[in-house]
């Protein structure tokens, strides 16, 4: 069974991609179609006709309908059909003759899609990403997606216990202060907070452009992070000279947000907000190429040599050996274990 969980908001495309075409998207397995009404509201509906199963993202859009390119059906924002052009009216048409709604939300520059029990889905429950809204007091790199063939508990893995940037990083995004940083750890609800120090290294590359400090001085560097079911992760990192206060420093604000596509493929939503050289396209050009190298060239890689190496087996059932730096990770782990166990009781109840 794949491990999902339902009952939780992800994340289908940035909001610039979905315009006046229909377009499908696999998350957890399923296919969702997405298109826009004649109002510009998103709406997420199955993506097979009940009639011959259909693709109704190679349909067309009528008015607030999607028409199936088979047979000529229409189907309405609630998955209704309300167009039969075989008769005068849908009253004849069988119960099952309707479409999945999911509730759709446009926020934070996200189209975000609640994939469980509708009557659950609250919007207050999206996670806050409002400092992507704040375009006065950042410069953005350009919305980015991946598409790995990695398994998104492998990826969540990664981005929660980032010790590993000294070693896999090291010419990327890391520093040799990272293996010897302190990271604290803590769960509140069922979000999971991590921050960690890594005192007195060099300069990451990432912040080089920033010439914070003269050249071979050193610096503290932070990873302040949060995640939040099902697959939504925020990151901050900077500098600061050794010793010194945070807001002598300059920092990176990141929205990085996983969607299961299925048990082995995982879309992957980046986005980087700096303070600093605000103004300088270069800098924006060079750390967009950076973080591309290192997720691209650097993590997946790894991760796909970890998934082959785990051959299908269960995390726990290999009986990993936990480290110290593993708590958040870890916390992760088990609190999406919970949730996803709690939500197959409450469906066989």
């Amino acid at each position: 069974m794949a491990n999902f969980l339902n009952n939780a908001w992800y994340v289908a495309f940035w909001i610039s991609e979905l315009d006046d075409k229909p377009l499908k998207k696999k998350i957890l397995g399923r296919n969702v179609l997405f298109y826009r009404d004649s109002n510009g509201a998103a709406i997420g509906l199955s993506n097979e006709c009940p009639h011959r199963f259909a693709p109704l993202h190679k349909g067309r859009i009528e008015g607030d309908t999607i028409e199936c390119p088979y047979h000529g059906l229409r189907f309405d924002r609630t998955g209704l059909c309300v167009y039969n052009p075989y008769s005068d009216d849908c009253d004849g048409l069988p119960a099952n003759a309707v479409l999945r709604a999911f509730p759709v939300v446009e926020k934070y520059r996200f189209i975000w899609v609640w994939m469980g029990d509708p009557q659950l889905a609250n919007e207050a429950e999206i996670p806050d990403y409002s400092f992507l809204d704040n375009t006065a007091a950042f410069t953005a790199t350009a919305e980015a997606t991946l598409t790995m063939p990695v398994n998104y508990e492998l990826i969540l893995d990664n981005l929660m216990d980032l010790s590993h940037g000294q070693f896999l990083h090291a010419t990327t995004l890391g520093n040799s202060a990272m293996a010897a940083g302190s990271t604290t750890a803590r769960k509140v609800g069922n979000i999971v907070y991590s921050e960690r120090l890594n005192p007195a290294g060099e300069v990451p590359l990432l912040f080089a452009p920033a010439q914070l400090v003269d050249a071979g001085a050193l610096v503290d560097f932070w990873n302040d992070m949060w995640w939040a079911p099902g697959s939504c992760y925020y990151l901050e990192v900077g500098i600061t000279p050794a010793g010194r206060p945070r807001e002598e420093g300059v920092l990176i604000k990141s929205a990085q947000i996983l969607t299961p596509v299925d048990e082995r493929n995982t879309e992957y939503r980046h986005i980087l907000y700096r303070d600093f050289l605000k103004e300088n396209d270069a800098v924006t050009i060079a750390m967009e190429a950076l973080v591309s190298k290192a997720f691209s060239e650097e993590d997946e890689p790894m991760l796909i040599e970890v998934q082959d190496g785990m051959a299908g087996k269960d995390f726990w059932e290999l009986r990993p050996a936990i480290l110290k730096g593993d708590r958040a990770a870890i916390m992760v782990r088990r609190t999406m274990q919970k949730l996803i166990e709690d939500e197959l009781n409450s469906s066989l109840s």
